[in-house]
């Protein structure tokens, strides 16, 4: 089988990195990724699985977003001119998607010896942005390898565990957070800059704050995720302290009391079924995170 994507022999030991690397992949030319074809796959799915918005900086406040009042399909097609960033979310939805998406994380197993490319939670995004236009400061709660497929942009990615940049009550999550973190200049002297053009793929590891610059060209990305044991525990552990805080209760740094972690990701498990079963009762996950952690269950749609 031709190598979609490819690590460098040496560049992951025995356990999972909690560095940036390089690596290289063959999907620029795929014909899944024109286009065209992402137009129309835009087009096809449910407003949920499609985000845009206009011109950004990375520090944006996400309340002040600006909408480019345009279709998602229309995005696709007017973005060399329009000033927008789009994001398909959870590609795998689509069969093709989803058979490349397995191909390309079960050459990285392979690659490492089952250290990353893990068959959990594997889920697919792909990034369509206009010339120059940016992608905020941000984490993403799993592993990622952001493949770039056409145009060139500049990724600033930063060691999560700097308190200097963020702090970990910012890192926690909780239903209705926005994923945008405050930015600053300076944070660009402890960070790690890469530059990727097509062909080239960037590892950021779990939790890494980073944000982007697009190059002068249109951009089309093609994110691959996957969660191992390790990481859906601290996503867990994650939200329950972010919880714990919200009702007044400071947290210690997870891993101080590792019995406490282990019972509260017992109690984000029987939450999480509680709350999985309200969602298919009500219909709607607005609905839900709205009844189970306050809100107008009315107005939630």
């Amino acid at each position: 089988m031709t190598d979609l994507i490819k690590i460098e022999a040496g560049t992951v030991g025995s356990e999972m990195p909690t560095k940036t690397f390089r690596l290289r992949h063959a999907l620029s030319n795929h014909p899944l990724f024109t286009l065209d074809r992402l137009a129309r796959f835009a087009a096809s799915l449910p407003p949920e699985q499609v985000e845009f918005n206009g011109p950004v900086q990375p520090n944006q406040d996400p309340t002040l977003t600006p909408q480019n009042g345009l279709s998602a399909e229309e995005t696709v097609r007017r973005i060399e001119d329009c000033q927008s960033w789009m994001v398909i979310k959870n590609c795998e939805t689509d069969p093709e998607y989803k058979a490349l998406l397995d191909a390309c994380l079960d050459q990285v197993a392979a690659q490492t010896g089952g250290v990353m490319g893990s068959a959990e939670n594997r889920q697919a995004f792909i990034f369509v942005t206009s010339p120059n236009n940016v992608v905020p400061l941000h984490m993403d709660p799993e592993y990622n390898f952001l493949l770039q497929l056409r145009g060139s942009k500049r990724m600033s990615i930063f060691d999560h565990k700097n308190s200097g940049i963020v702090s970990e009550e910012q890192l926690e999550l909780y239903p209705g957070k926005h994923r945008n973190l405050l930015y600053q200049e300076d944070f660009e002297a402890v960070g790690t800059q890469q530059h990727i053009e097509p062909g080239d793929s960037i590892f950021v590891p779990l939790f890494d704050p980073h944000w982007v610059q697009n190059g002068p060209e249109v951009s089309v990305s093609f994110s691959i995720t996957w969660h191992t044991a390790h990481s859906l525990r601290m996503v867990k552990l994650s939200y329950v302290n972010a919880w714990l805080r919200r009702i007044g209760m400071p947290q210690a740094h997870v891993g101080t009391y590792p019995v406490i972690d282990t019972i509260k990701v017992a109690a984000y498990d029987v939450a999480r079924f509680g709350y999985d079963l309200v969602k298919r009762l009500l219909g709607s996950r607005k609905r839900a995170v709205a009844l189970v952690f306050g809100g107008d269950v009315t107005a939630a749609t």
